[in-house]
């Protein structure tokens, strides 16, 4: 049996999906790593959120966020909720991106950086290397997760304005609506991709509730998932300590927790979605 090696790529808003990604590294991902070791398949995973080195003002960003994806697009996990998360505008992108991915000139401005990597994973913009123009495929295997959004009953104001978007106002209505078509294009490209016979690709939806914990501290939980990140990609990531308060709510008292699916630990979903993933992309390692 011929070792394989795969990566799956994480993306997400990220500083509202700290719980999500802190059950990953914690549930899921160790044992995903133990169950594929005995398939002879070596699983490691990225965090596009963390795959720039600079600061999120940098105008990098979107760059090492594409290159992130480029790296393996077999699996592209994405974890979306009722945030829109920060929208680039051309200050934030420098001639380098546009010169290797020029198609993203036309949405800049337009959509926020989560839904440019999503398109980017999805419809991939084409990209530009040594004046060859590539054509890239669709990743082969995205998993989609989506959280309900009865928790934000819980929440006090400023909460509810991390963790949606503003919590009244013609502007809330507006930022609801784009993050409701960007899931509805999701399921869209989904049916496309489950009608045509010749794409490889595949899109799994889940939607899980959450519940609001007020004893938890989101900067526990966020100090938990970098540190054990670090530690898995052997990189130092202090930088990340020292502007996270910028994106971190402003009322750290409290976070999500008992994330469930249908009943089931949502752990365990993400833990059998990835599996029936991986037996479809490695079939031979399963016999």
């Amino acid at each position: 049996m011929v070792k394989k090696y795969v990566n799956l790529m994480i993306n997400s808003t990220f500083y509202d999906m700290i719980a999500e990604y802190d059950c990953f590294i914690n549930e899921v991902f160790p044992r995903l790593r133990e169950y594929c070791s005995d398939k002879d398949i070596e699983i490691g995973f990225r965090d596009v959120a963390f795959s720039a080195k600079e600061l999120p003002a940098d105008d990098n960003i979107l760059l090492q966020d594409f290159r992130c994806i480029d790296a393996d697009r077999t699996f592209f996990i994405c974890f979306r909720a009722q945030k829109l998360g920060w929208r680039p505008d051309y200050t934030n992108i420098n001639r380098i991106t546009v010169q290797e991915y020029p198609e993203i000139t036309s949405f800049i401005g337009n959509i926020s950086i989560t839904e440019l990597a999503i398109m980017h994973a999805l419809v991939p913009f084409k990209r530009c290397v040594n004046g060859e123009t590539i054509d890239l495929p669709p990743v082969k295997h995205s998993l989609f997760y989506f959280r309900k959004p009865d928790y934000l009953d819980d929440l006090n104001e400023a909460q509810r304005n991390f963790y949606g978007n503003v919590s009244n106002g013609e502007l809330k209505l507006i930022q609801d609506l784009e993050i409701a078509r960007a899931k509805d294009l999701i399921h869209y490209i989904k049916g496309q991709f489950d009608k045509d016979g010749n794409n490889d690709s595949r899109i799994v939806i889940r939607h899980y509730d959450a519940r609001w914990d007020e004893t938890l501290d989101t900067y526990d939980v966020f100090d938990d998932y970098t540190q054990k990140y670090s530690e898995l990609v052997n990189r130092q990531l202090d930088e990340f300590y020292e502007i996270h308060d910028e994106y971190l709510c402003k009322d750290r008292q409290g976070c999500l927790t008992d994330l469930n699916c249908d009943g089931k630990p949502f752990a365990d979903v993400m833990f059998d979605d990835i599996v029936n993933e991986l037996k479809l992309e490695f079939p031979q390692n399963f016999e």
